[in-house]
């Protein structure tokens, strides 16, 4: 039983550091635009709060939809 304890633990220590050293959130997305791969499309989003026409962009390596100030 003492055994298992401890490969537990040790499982997480290891998951720990290889979160710490490559980071947890590495791929995640800024927010702007990437020209290579982000692609404006004839759609235009009208933002509620300000009532502005904002662009979308549409990332098809990700699936990501991205809203530009137009």
């Amino acid at each position: 039983m003492n055994v298992v304890v401890w490969v537990i633990v040790a499982v997480v220590v290891a998951v720990g550091v290889v979160v710490a050293v490559f980071g947890w959130d590495r791929y995640r997305s800024n927010g702007k635009a990437d020209p290579e791969s982000s692609q404006p499309t004839s759609e235009v989003f009208i933002d509620p709060t300000t009532g502005k026409s904002m662009r979308v962009w549409y990332n098809a390596s990700t699936g990501e939809r991205e809203y530009h100030a137009d």
